[in-house]
């Protein structure tokens, strides 16, 4: 989505190749005649306004989910502290083998569970920040960073700073994301020609979490599955939260005593299918990844013009980066560009579904057919 207005002034119409640049999108005079704001904000245009409803509706979902975000990441943090605390002081000793590994198995589930709590509570920062951020955005399509009423074009920069830095980050977990989800695709082709070629799995002492959450997902009752306390609703009663990890750790083993005697084929082929859609996922976060790294290169690069104003003082590198363009070029190239990848991501985004169904209606097909 449009971070900035920088296609609004006549030269930029022109570098827009004067697109619809006569209409009533560039005039100011179509606004006034529905409402009249004071000056400098009476020469916002139409095409302001809608890339400020953009803006606007980007401050409220990014600032509302990065702070649902942090809080179910601290809410769930300290519900497998304590989880985790419980498990060390257990001193009950397991003797049969499907015992040992499913406490073994729930242990590691807690251990995950956290480092994704961790991940989610500064994913969530970085959101939130972004979101924040979009308070001068939106005020700069109504040219209130014209004036000093909330720090001017300075406070725009800090806030697009912030927003480059937060979204530096969540471009190191695009790349995390990609690969896990590359490698999940992978494994579970893996797994699934293993289980096919057997009757039963009684290999468990090498079984992963991610292996035995493959082998329970298609289960009905998902009490048997050790990520259950993921969704963080369990009872904050220190009593209570023992008995659901000693419930939790007979689920398990019982589980495996199942699996060691006989595994439904149907797995292996739910495995198939679902490593499909773990691929596409995987391409989907490259493709996140590059839109959202040329529009933070994009943005960048309105922000070094801002702070390198002079342009015969910039050094050869900082003008490699602008592309050895003027700054008004590169501000606006950079705008531009940004700009257009933030509106086509959306579009990926709720493309995403449909295109991960169908791939799950044709590897269903395929495997019916084999």
């Amino acid at each position: 989505m449009p971070l900035s207005n920088s296609s609004v002034t006549p030269s930029a119409r022109q570098k827009n190749f004067n697109v619809l640049g006569s209409t009533f999108l560039y005039d100011p005079n179509v606004t006034a005649r529905y409402y009249e704001f004071p000056s400098p904000m009476d020469q916002t245009t139409p095409l302001e306004i809608l890339i400020s409803i953009t803006q606007i509706y980007a401050l409220v979902t990014c600032s509302i989910a990065g702070s649902k975000m942090i809080y179910s990441s601290v809410k769930k943090l300290h519900l497998i502290s304590r989880l985790v605390s419980l498990q060390v002081e257990r001193d009950d000793a397991k003797k049969e083998k499907n015992e040992v590994v499913a406490r073994r198995i729930v242990t590691e589930s807690l251990l995950q569970e956290s480092d994704a709590a961790i991940r989610s509570f500064f994913v969530g920062v970085c959101v939130f920040a972004i979101g924040i951020s979009f308070v001068w955005l939106s005020a700069n399509s109504y040219h209130i960073t014209s004036t000093d009423w909330i720090g001017g074009v300075a406070a725009l920069i800090h806030a697009l700073t912030v927003a480059e830095i937060a979204l530096f980050a969540l471009l190191c977990y695009m790349v995390k994301d990609a690969r896990d989800a590359m490698r999940k695709s992978n494994e579970m082709k893996k797994f699934a020609a293993n289980l096919s070629t057997s009757k039963g799995f009684s290999e468990v002492d090498g079984l992963t979490v991610e292996e035995y959450g493959w082998l329970s997902a298609d289960d009905d009752d998902d009490t048997s599955s050790p990520l259950f306390w993921t969704k963080g609703d369990v009872s904050s009663s220190v009593t209570a939260d023992a008995k659901v990890l000693t419930k939790a750790e007979e689920a398990v083993a019982t589980k495996l005593e199942k699996l060691a005697k006989s595994v439904d084929p149907q797995v292996a082929e739910s495995l198939l299918v679902k490593s499909e859609v773990s691929r596409f996922e995987g391409l989907r976060e490259y493709v996140y990844l590059v839109l959202n790294f040329f529009a933070f290169y994009g943005y960048a690069a309105c922000i070094l013009v801002y702070y390198f104003q002079k342009e015969e003082e910039q050094h050869s590198f900082m003008r490699s980066i602008l592309l050895h363009l003027p700054n008004a070029d590169a501000d606006w190239l950079g705008n531009a560009v940004g700009d257009f990848m933030w509106t086509v991501e959306p579009i990926v985004i709720l493309g995403s579904p449909l295109i991960a169904q169908s791939i799950t209606k044709d590897a269903k097909k395929k495997e019916k057919v084999a």
